[in-house]
């Protein structure tokens, strides 16, 4: 049985999350297309007003790379949280020019180590993905938070 676009698209996304979750931050960068990949995070506000500063940005591999290593080294959080990303209504179709255009809402929970659990992030995921050797990496994701009041450090990948 051939699995479709959209459950490809799915799974992709639930792999990620799955990655994130579980503080697999070195596998976030083999999401991304290696030649050219594009990663913000961006305020609704912002996004509808048209403004395009966003609240964090990786514009190159190099770079989404680099925020991983951080990560790693644990040197950009300074207060311990568990991360649940819970992503829905996820919507795929094909450009014209073979590049695979999906969107889905974003929740991320997080919880403190004593387990006081909050909501973190609300938003949604716009992609330009390609399948690169059978596997569907990003060439651009677009996070647009929805809750841009942020009460702890954007240092983990949305």
């Amino acid at each position: 049985m051939s699995v479709s676009l959209q459950e490809r698209v799915k799974r992709f996304n639930f792999d990620y999350a799955d990655a994130l979750n579980q503080r697999r931050f070195a596998e976030w960068a083999g999401y991304f297309a290696s030649d050219n990949c594009d990663y913000r995070v961006v305020s609704r506000e912002n996004h509808d007003a048209g403004l395009p500063a966003p609240l964090l940005g990786c514009y190159t591999h190099g770079m989404v790379k680099d925020r991983v290593e951080m990560l790693i080294q644990d040197s950009l959080t300074y207060r311990q949280m568990y991360m649940r990303h819970y992503i829905t209504n996820v919507r795929t179709d094909k450009a014209a020019d073979g590049t695979i255009l999906a969107s889905a809402n974003l929740l991320v929970m997080q919880s403190d180590l004593e387990g006081n659990s909050s909501i973190y992030m609300v938003g949604r995921y716009e992609d330009v993905m390609a399948e690169i050797n059978g596997e569907l990496k990003l060439r651009k994701r677009l996070v647009i938070v929805d809750s841009f009041s942020i009460d702890n450090m954007l240092a983990v990948p949305l």
